[in-house]
């Protein structure tokens, strides 16, 4: 537990912990807005941060994959990647699934690249945000060589499977469960990191720093705690069935 909380804190420190909510001079909205995303894709961290800097809550489908030899592919044991790909050519959104993919119910559109996601978060939720200088140097409007390597980063320092990257089995949750985290806190990282590989359905409700953090709050068995380890100790017992799946593993069957 101590190498993954020192190498969380170091993944939150080289993004300079981007992703806190902003000042706002007016109430933050409340669009319905659904998130397929992975925690390892540098592509959702962009997101991610942006829906953190906005205050902006949003029902979490994690994604994460079966396997690392094709973007997009999955199989019969992935729960939200056949949702994903359905409201991806629904909406004409891309010729291939990609992540992040964001489906805003309340302007009625679905979006599937980073930065247009962004735009458009900022567009139509933005007003009265007082928005960071540094978020403004780390997620610019036009793309810059250092975006990648600088998204990437957190990754980096993050390489292992069960690290928000690979499935790993699970009994699926019945209500989506409740994070009240940051993005760029430790431990609300190690929650959001066993959420996604196990594919539980969560709403995310960004808080501050300076508030205590992460809080999980599961429906389905009445759990509530703050802290990553009560969280994490939850989730295992709770919900995992089995270990996350390794990088070499091979194309899912069906390959869908």
């Amino acid at each position: 537990m101590f190498v993954h909380r020192l190498s969380s804190r170091a993944a939150g420190a080289v993004r300079r912990w981007n992703g806190e909510p902003a000042r706002r001079s007016t109430p933050a909205p409340t669009p319905e807005l659904i998130l397929f995303e992975y925690e390892a894709s540098p592509w959702c961290r962009r997101v991610r941060e942006t829906l953190g800097v906005l205050g902006l809550a949003a029902l979490i489908k994690p994604c994460p994959r079966e396997t690392l030899r094709a973007e997009g592919a999955f199989g019969a044991t992935s729960r939200h990647r056949p949702e994903a790909a359905a409201a991806a050519a629904e909406a004409g959104a891309s010729s291939r699934l990609s992540f992040p993919l964001l489906v805003d119910r309340t302007a009625g559109v679905t979006l599937s690249d980073s930065a247009a996601i962004c735009e458009h978060l900022w567009s139509l939720y933005g007003g009265g945000v007082e928005r960071p200088t540094l978020d403004q140097a780390l997620n610019p409007r036009r793309r810059t060589l250092l975006d990648f390597p600088l998204l990437a980063a957190p990754s980096a320092l993050r390489p292992w499977p069960e690290a928000g990257l690979m499935l790993a089995p699970s009994e699926p949750n019945q209500q989506p469960l409740l994070l009240y985290g940051c993005e760029a806190d430790a431990g609300s990282r190690l929650v959001r990191e066993a959420l996604c590989c196990l594919q539980l359905e969560y709403r995310s409700q960004p808080r501050p720093l300076s508030a205590p953090l992460p809080a999980l709050e599961d429906p389905n068995s009445g759990f509530a705690a703050f802290g990553a380890r009560q969280a994490l100790e939850h989730l295992d017992r709770t919900h995992r069935t089995g270990e996350a799946l390794g990088w070499l593993g091979p194309l899912p069957a069906p390959h869908l």
